[in-house]
């Protein structure tokens, strides 16, 4: 089973769109639910979607429940449903759960493959206005970016020439690129790969739409 994405950005009016490929041999009874994603004190904290708090949902799954059969494709859409009091001065983020459950089928009880595999991935509804607003420190191998801004940023790391190999070592085709998504509120200690390190660090910010884009260098240990 293949999902299209483990983090889909959705700034659009329109439902978004996850996409679920079954190369396996068997089919799959699947389930979704929703968590909220909020970020307390630098703690990531979920809210599951459940009856008691209806009233404050801001996206469902469409359909809740799916079956897709061997070499099957089927689409799970994120419909937004808080009308006019959708939150836009600050990133919506969302978990999606995607879960496989168990089933009966000639009178065999299929529970086995309930463990097989699940996804969570991110459903993030950027704020309106992006205010982009980060601190980037470098330190021996690791970035810490502190991002206060009100929506989420990719940080970049590209040293690949038009071939896909390092700049710096064009004999190898070594890891030469990494990208690394801060959320809104959130400060994060990056651990940078050792193929891509650098005194001199050339890094690039981004938000969800390359609005905003700036490049910096990182001086390891200033």
């Amino acid at each position: 089973m293949a999902i299209s994405s483990l983090m889909l950005t959705n700034p659009d009016s329109k439902a978004g769109v996850f996409t679920l490929d079954n190369t396996d041999e068997i089919t799959y009874f699947l389930k979704t639910s929703v968590s909220k994603v909020e970020i307390v004190d630098n703690e990531i904290i979920k809210t599951a979607y459940t009856r008691e708090n209806l009233d404050s949902w801001g996206i469902a799954t469409k359909p809740s429940k799916l079956v897709i059969e061997p070499n099957m494709v089927k689409e799970i859409q994120i419909e937004s449903i808080c009308g006019d009091k959708c939150v836009t001065y600050r990133d919506q983020v969302y978990q999606i759960n995607i879960q496989p459950v168990s089933y009966s089928t000639d009178d065999k009880e299929q529970s086995k493959i309930s463990m097989l595999f699940g996804f969570s991935p991110y459903y993030i509804v950027p704020a309106k206005e992006s205010k982009v607003e980060y601190l980037l420190d470098y330190d021996t191998d690791v970035i810490t970016a502190k991002n206060s801004g009100n929506t989420m940023i990719d940080i970049v790391i590209d040293q690949c020439n038009k071939d896909g190999v390092s700049d710096s070592n064009k004999d190898e085709k070594g890891l030469c690129k990494a990208n690394f998504t801060i959320l809104a509120g959130r400060t994060r200690n990056i651990h940078v790969p050792i193929d891509l390190q650098r005194d001199e660090l050339e890094v690039m910010v981004l938000n969800h739409d390359e609005s905003f884009k700036e490049e910096i260098t990182l001086n390891r240990g200033e």
